[in-house]
């Protein structure tokens, strides 16, 4: 984990957007050769099987299975579970690629079912299918009647408050924003050049991980991690784990407050989607207040396609929608947030990944 080996390895930007838009095709040709009745209800059948996939996340089964295939007592018995009800559950994911079912009820690892394990996207698979998150969706009819989330209308309270008022959830969304930056760390270090900064200052940056894996690449810079002190726990562990604890600081606060001075390199990750544009616009502005001449801003988020295009950021747009008062925007919506708040567009950075790299500089 040191030397950065626990990141993913990506083709180029080009290949992936090559078949990216072969699987597109490919899909539209499925579709348009299958009744569509049949069609819309098959994608009814994705809610049942991501539902038997976070069950199987939770109970750490891909884990289990690290050592070798595994029979469906056995496995009944490490997870206290039901024998027939877990087989008929990992049966359909079997059925799905997710494990593989070999004689005797026994179950082994796929390269799907791996991805569940715990060092790589369990977290962030089970973080997004929680009760909440069900309760949520079973809401959103009331977010598309009123324009209001359903965290608030469940819990009574937005959705980072409730998370932060528990540690159990605190630590599972840390560690599933974690999980997320991992997967986004290679692509971001591949697309945009961190050298010719001296100092960066991760707002909202969590656990440190993206900080750490750029100073580890990059010996002569050094970095803030800067956001809210139930978010920075394990931050500390990070930086040691990457050998850049000498050159890495935390600090703790609201973003809606102020962010540290003194940086060359302003970051936001996956920040501004969680707000509507008033907040959003705080959020910059306050950044924006302790820039010097020469800085820079880095926004890594999606950025929404054309009509009809399909897209990674329209789906978590969705989520934003029933989770938060957020969004997921267009180029020409990010324009005129940075423009509000002081900033112009300098250029905007490919990745092999569904987000985008936005620089931006001072006016």
């Amino acid at each position: 984990m040191k030397n950065g080996n626990d990141f993913p390895k990506y083709p180029p930007v080009l290949f992936v957007r090559g078949t990216e838009k072969l699987r597109n095709f490919l899909l539209r040709l499925y579709r348009r050769f299958t009744h569509p009745d049949v069609a819309v209800f098959e994608m009814v059948h994705q809610f049942w099987l991501v539902a038997a996939m976070g069950v199987a996340a939770e109970l750490g089964i891909a884990d289990i299975l690290r050592q070798g295939k595994k029979d469906i007592r056995e496995l009944a018995g490490i997870t206290t579970t039901h024998e027939e009800s877990l087989y008929r559950l990992l049966r359909v994911l079997a059925s799905n690629d997710i494990f593989r079912e070999d004689k005797d009820r026994c179950f082994s690892l796929t390269p799907l079912a791996e991805a569940l394990q715990e060092d790589r996207a369990r977290y962030l698979v089970t973080a997004h299918l929680t009760r909440i998150h069900y309760q949520m969706f079973s809401e959103l009819m009331y977010c598309v009647k009123t324009g209001k989330n359903a965290a608030e209308l469940i819990t009574g309270t937005e959705l980072f408050e409730s998370i932060g008022s528990s540690m159990e959830s605190s630590e599972l969304f840390n560690r599933a924003m974690t999980t997320a930056t991992r997967m986004q760390v290679p692509a971001i270090l591949s697309a945009f050049s961190f050298g010719r900064f001296w100092n960066i200052i991760d707002v909202g940056g969590g656990e440190g991980l993206l900080l750490a894996a750029i100073l580890q690449k990059y010996p002569r810079i050094r970095g803030v991690v800067f956001d809210l002190p139930q978010s920075t726990v394990r931050t500390a562990e990070v930086f040691d784990r990457y050998n850049v604890a000498g050159r890495a600081t935390i600090e703790t606060g609201s973003f809606f407050e102020s962010v540290p001075c003194g940086g060359d390199l302003y970051m936001l990750k996956s920040v501004l989607h969680n707000w509507d544009d008033e907040p959003a616009l705080k959020i910059l502005s306050n950044i924006r207040k302790v820039m010097e001449s020469g800085a820079r801003l880095l926004i890594i988020d999606s950025v929404l396609g054309g009509r009809n295009e399909p897209s990674f950021g329209k789906m978590t747009d969705i989520l934003m929608l029933v989770a938060m008062n957020g969004k997921e925007r267009t180029l020409v919506e990010f324009e005129s947030l940075l423009d509000q708040s002081g900033f112009t567009i300098q250029k905007i950075h490919p990745t092999v990944t569904p987000h985008k790299l936005i620089e931006a500089k001072t006016k």
